[in-house]
């Protein structure tokens, strides 16, 4: 299979995903603002650093949901315009094709941010979910990093 087609397809594979993500979060904003709020209380860990680490004000919280969504809402734009874009230069010579690219290149490069540095180091570390045994993402979050990680990589391959 040619591996521009390829790319194409990954890129709207990703893009639908991370657009369902974003349909979840807003339109079912309850239950999951409940992981957020979960997670920055850090009710349900066991260490003593709780207490100084937790983030209890429902405002910052809701400030957290929505920087986490406007986030997934910037993938999910980057993710359809370099779709776009790469179906439009399909045919065209490598360099264009490249350049169609940067926009999935970005989308794809925030993914692994949100997830890893996000979920993994700030929720996973700083909040201690690995010790709650009710709001652990960090397999999820681990899992969604590696997908991203090896979509990138695809992606930055050298179109055939």
């Amino acid at each position: 299979m040619n591996s521009r087609l390829v790319k194409i397809f990954f890129s709207c594979s990703v893009a639908l995903f991370i657009t369902l993500v974003c349909f979840n979060n807003i339109i079912d904003h309850k239950s999951q603002f409940q992981f957020v709020h979960m997670v920055a209380n850090m009710e349900d860990t066991f260490s003593n650093m709780k207490s100084w680490r937790s983030v209890n004000n429902e405002v910052v919280q809701n400030v957290l949901y929505i920087l986490i969504v406007a986030w997934e809402l910037s993938i999910a734009v980057l993710m359809w315009l370099g779709a776009f874009k790469m179906i439009t230069k399909f045919r065209a010579d490598t360099t264009e094709f490249k350049i169609a690219k940067k926009f999935t290149s970005l989308g794809l490069s925030l993914g692994v941010l949100l997830w890893f540095t996000v979920f993994i180091a700030i929720a996973g570390e700083w909040f201690l979910m690995w010790q709650s045994k009710s709001w652990n993402a960090q397999y999820a979050a681990f899992f969604l990093t590696g997908c991203f990680l090896l979509f990138l990589i695809n992606h930055n391959q050298e179109d055939i």
